[in-house]
């Protein structure tokens, strides 16, 4: 069965691929017919949706679905510690995101990448030691 942490990881990514993807068009319109040179300021926002956002995310949640399972009651590990991951990365990521488009705040930036960092050394604590385990 699909773990409900994945389930939620995948959702989200694939909101971040929707989002990400409507801002590249965005810039490929303004590429091909120019309307407002400021648009091309979007270019990092559209590189970090698409990488932490969709990317990194869709294979966590992946990762965490197939991984090689223990065979306990837990067969993924925590499932509290999994939505840890979730709920960080995704926190720390929107406030990154925000910084980059309304309020260009260096401390609330490294603040979101902070949860960031978070979410991603759970995420590597939760798969190392299913990978780990057998031998």
């Amino acid at each position: 069965m699909f773990p409900t942490p994945s389930i939620w990881l995948i959702r989200t990514s694939l909101i971040y691929l929707l989002s990400g993807t409507s801002l590249g068009v965005i810039l490929m319109i303004n590429k091909a017919f120019p309307l407002n040179p400021e648009i091309w300021k979007l270019l990092p926002l559209h590189y970090s949706i698409v990488i932490w956002g969709f990317l990194i995310q869709f294979v966590m949640g992946n990762a965490y679905w197939m991984f090689p399972k223990f065979l306990s009651d837990q067969p993924r590990g925590s499932v509290k510690q999994a939505w840890f991951l979730f709920f960080s990365y995704n926190f720390g990521l929107i406030l990154y995101l925000i910084t980059k488009i309304i309020l260009p705040f260096a401390k609330l930036a490294i603040f979101g990448k902070f949860f960031i960092f978070l979410g991603l050394v759970t995420f590597m604590r939760l798969i190392w030691i299913r990978v780990i385990s057998y031998r």
